[in-house]
């Protein structure tokens, strides 16, 4: 599969020149680097190649260290590969993804000016009917559609508003650029203006009691049209403990953030975030989500809602400083927590980022056990990243359906930790995990569409599978190899197909080749942190 694969793999859309230079090569021979007037300025001995499971590839990553902005030419053996260094390189892409998001929208017109030639008609604003009652009709228009489908989930919408929003606080300087949406201009960062227009459909899901309905989809998937042409009646899903969790924590995170901009606005998501915990309080027995007979979309079931109370309990003692919902956090912790997991599944992670960088030392013990646990796991996913011949930090077990989500997951955790102590020894992992999203990886491919030279173009994606466009619309990231979840069609092509190459860059292949809008926001968190040194 990777015979007519070039031997040097780097990052496709250029270098850095305050960061170290990283490539993985496929040859034990010398790695020179020549400058654009021909001269040779560093040589670096390759030794062994290690074998490296995940790929089958003998295959090992050579730092150059850090070069001037310019051109080069990288040579291993008898191949040469072009790299451009730059002074901010990731900025374009970065922004690209969070437009991304802005290509997601739904309910309004996709004008030209701010969309191109993706632009489209307005799409589901028609009222929805509640599942449980087709008599209780409620117009829920707005939000993003969620993946390559036209659904809108709210645990997944929340938790990618949450990597937003914390990418703004924690990495502003990389993220806060204009971005040619309608927003545009209005005192506001863009990121913000994209991440209200999810907020403003969150807070449209909640029920009266103040629990969340759990999606607004149809019964069925789409077929491949565009989204003004998919007119089946959509549906209010029954509740669930998990969506009212995490959209609970959500708002209460955005009350914080908004507040200096538009107080109401923080207000209003505060009492609603308020109004979902008494319901969660009030109503403790679980019941897990499953999708009612005859529906069949994304179903975003869940084993618990432990965690989304964990993160509510913490974001809502951020947010009003009261001590009981401190008290809580505490009392849901446990040990056996994942303390780096960002997904919609399990959000413990962002639990963890507010203790660390919001509340801080008012949880007192609390916050220094997480910490130390949090700074132990950081170790342990470096080493994950040593042990990977293309720095991967993901074992070969690992690649499953949205494999991009852990590993941009693992690149948050290496990043906050840096931020957290000052220490910058594990910078290098971090930014091969974004190395690995832009190309250095072991299918030589840039997963960013629109970005490196060698990119992914037939992504899962209904609009741009619809739209008689060439090129996929922009700004979305693919969820990439996954060998852990297969549709029987790509385990028929790929069979015995190394875990770290189990992708085909085909359409149909939502197994491997899906886009998330939870998968575009943690590379959003990691593009700004990168973004933000070299500005």
């Amino acid at each position: 599969m990777t015979e007519s694969l070039p031997l040097i793999r780097i990052n496709q859309t250029g270098y850095a020149e305050s960061l170290p230079v990283q490539v993985a090569v496929l040859s034990a021979d010398p790695v020179s680097v020549e400058d654009a007037k021909g001269n040779v300025i560093k040589t670096v001995e390759t030794d062994d190649l290690p074998f490296d499971e995940a790929s089958a590839d003998n295959v090992k990553v050579v730092n150059l260290g850090a070069l001037p902005a310019g051109e080069y030419k990288i040579t291993c053996g008898k191949e040469t590969r072009q790299i451009l260094v730059k002074k901010n390189p990731w900025q374009e892409v970065t922004n690209a993804l969070i437009k991304g998001l802005y290509f997601q929208r739904c309910g309004c017109e996709l004008e030209e000016k701010y969309a191109g030639k993706f632009k489209h008609p307005a799409c589901h604003t028609a009222p929805a009917l509640e599942w449980d009652n087709n008599n209780i009709t409620k117009t829920v228009i707005g939000g993003w559609h969620d993946a390559g489908d036209y659904g809108k989930y709210v645990g997944p919408g929340a938790v990618t508003v949450a990597h937003m929003l914390y990418a703004y606080l924690l990495c502003g300087e990389g993220c806060i650029d204009v971005l040619n949406i309608p927003e545009s201009g209005n005192g506001v960062p863009d990121i913000l203006n994209e991440a209200r227009y999810e907020l403003e459909w969150l807070l449209k899901m909640q029920r009266e009691d103040g629990t969340f309905h759990h999606k607004l989809t149809k019964s069925h998937f789409a077929p491949f049209i565009m989204p003004q042409d998919d007119k089946d009646t959509e549906y209010l899903m029954p509740v669930s403990h998990t969506a009212t969790g995490a959209a609970c924590a959500c708002l209460a995170l955005a009350s914080r953030v908004y507040k200096e901009f538009d107080e109401a606005f923080s207000n209003k998501m505060l009492e609603t975030a308020l109004k979902a915990y008494d319901w969660l309080d009030e109503n403790p027995e679980f019941i897990p989500f499953v999708n009612p007979e005859g529906v069949r979309t994304g179903m975003y079931g869940d084993k618990n809602v432990t965690d989304e109370l964990f993160w509510a309990s913490c974001e809502l003692y951020a947010a009003t400083g009261k001590a009981e919902y401190l008290a809580r956090a505490e009392s849901l912790y446990s040990d056996d927590m994942n303390l780096y997991s960002y997904g919609w599944a399990d959000v413990t992670g962002l639990a963890v980022i507010c203790i660390l960088f919001e509340i801080r030392s008012a949880a007192g013990d609390f916050y220094s056990k997480i910490k130390g646990r949090f700074i132990e796991m950081c170790h342990k996913i470096a080493e994950l990243s040593d042990a990977s011949g293309y720095g991967t930090a993901l074992p070969a077990d690992r690649y499953i359906w949205g494999s991009i989500l852990p590993i941009m997951g693992n690149a948050m955790s290496l990043i906050m930790y840096e931020l957290l102590t000052g220490d910058e020894s594990l910078r290098p992992a971090a930014l091969l995990q974004w190395d690995y999203a832009l190309g250095l990886n072991a299918l030589d491919i840039c997963f960013v569409t629109g970005f490196g030279e060698r990119r992914v173009m037939n992504i899962h994606h209904r609009p741009s599978g619809s739209d008689s466009i060439e090129e996929p619309v922009p700004g979305l990231i693919s969820g990439g190899p996954n060998k852990g979840m297969n549709f029987p069609q790509t385990k028929e092509r790929l069979g015995n197909t190394p875990s770290a190459k189990y992708f085909l860059d085909e359409l149909p292949s939502a197994d491997t080749n899906e886009i998330a809008i939870y998968w575009n926001s943690p590379a959003i968190f990691v593009g700004a942190f990168f973004s933000s040194l070299c500005s």
